[in-house]
């Protein structure tokens, strides 16, 4: 692609965001950034070391201290904290859950966007997310919003944690899922939307490599076929 654009994908979780990033960025040799490893980060560090994250002032002193490093490539986003690598052991159900408790507080929020635009300052990106479309990248030229069934969703998020060793029956995942959008679409701080101009693509009934023929096709399409 001749035009470095800012991709952003948006929806909840299990709707297929992190499939279509990772594949969207190798086909067109472009960052992967996953916003929700940052938010993840920051639950698990602020747990290490025992934050009050509902504290005000502990919590920006914890984040102006906290300052992971990230590597960001086609192929990839790595987190490390103190030199360890955190990539998979930040998607455990825990720390997603935690996740969801610290994204909703305004500086924490604050502390993603400001990485993530860092990351994004010289364009060719895909990021993915909750409200990278509309509060991230408002400028972004190519948006997307992910959605699927709640019990499609489900049924995807309970394999990706059987792969990690365990995971709680499908009703479980189920009713933390609905929990999980109630809090996204209902917090204060940038709470989970279709941002203007998306595509929305309902992935229910689609499999990965569809989903990738649809995005590539709208990609064209909005940049007037803009593509090497």
């Amino acid at each position: 692609m001749r035009r470095r654009a800012i991709i952003t994908i948006d929806g909840p979780a299990g709707s297929g965001k992190s499939t279509l990033g990772r594949r969207l960025a190798q086909t067109l040799g472009y960052l992967y950034l996953d916003s929700g490893a940052l938010y993840r980060a920051v639950a698990w560090q602020s747990g290490q070391v025992k934050v009050d994250v509902g504290d005000p002032q502990s919590l920006a002193a914890f984040l102006a201290a906290f300052e992971p490093r990230v590597e960001a490539s086609a192929n990839g986003f790595r987190v490390f904290v103190n030199g360890r690598e955190l990539t998979s052991e930040l998607r455990t159900p825990e720390t997603s859950q935690a996740s969801s408790l610290v994204a909703a507080r305004p500086k924490v929020r604050e502390w993603v966007n400001r990485h993530l635009r860092e990351l994004a300052r010289d364009g060719g990106v895909v990021a993915e997310g909750r409200d990278l479309g509309a509060a991230v990248f408002p400028q972004a030229e190519v948006k997307f919003y992910l959605d699927a069934r709640l019990d499609v969703r489900a049924a995807r998020r309970r394999r990706e944690w059987q792969h990690q060793g365990g995971a709680p029956g499908m009703e479980g995942v189920k009713s933390e899922l609905a929990q999980r959008d109630r809090q996204d679409e209902t917090r204060a701080a940038s709470p989970l939307t279709i941002p203007a101009g998306a595509t929305v693509i309902d992935t229910s009934d689609l499999d990965a490599d569809q989903v990738l023929a649809t995005c590539l096709s709208r990609i064209r399409e909005i940049l007037d076929g803009d593509l090497q």
